[in-house]
């Protein structure tokens, strides 16, 4: 008797703890179309590098709850000045799905590239169309 209830014990402590290390999943979409898809774009996760998407492709990414930075830029392994004034903050929650996608615009004299947060009705839309990369570093 004793024993059985050691296990029960010991099982509901390893739920219990477990559960309070809970992430949240994020999705890195990137569907540039013909401009820009030559060059892989840089996805940071609060300034540190997370991956590098080729056109056509995104990834997944588990984060731990609370409030993070997501950037992207053309190149680098560090998160550049400009790519931090395009930043966008997203505070997430344990057990629950955030989708960013990577946008490019072309100017006149300058390109600018960066992060949007979509809904899960528009990336269920576009990730139909793309490819997954596990090994996108």
């Amino acid at each position: 008797m004793k024993k059985t209830l050691f296990i029960i014990l010991g099982m509901l402590l390893s739920t219990q703890l477990g559960y309070s290390q809970e992430t949240a999943k994020v999705y890195f979409m990137r569907t540039t179309g013909f401009q820009g898809s030559a060059q892989g774009f840089t996805a940071f996760i609060d300034g540190e590098l997370t991956c590098k998407l080729n056109n056509k492709r995104y990834s997944v990414h588990e984060v731990a709850p609370g409030t993070h930075l997501f950037s992207v830029q053309f190149a680098g392994k560090k998160s550049k000045e400009k790519a931090a004034k395009e930043q966008i903050t997203i505070s997430v929650e344990a057990g629950k799905t955030y989708y960013i996608q990577m946008l490019f615009q072309t100017g006149i004299l300058v390109n600018n590239l960066y992060c949007q947060e979509v809904t899960e009705n528009s990336a269920n839309t576009i990730l139909p169309n793309l490819q997954e990369d596990t090994k996108c570093l």
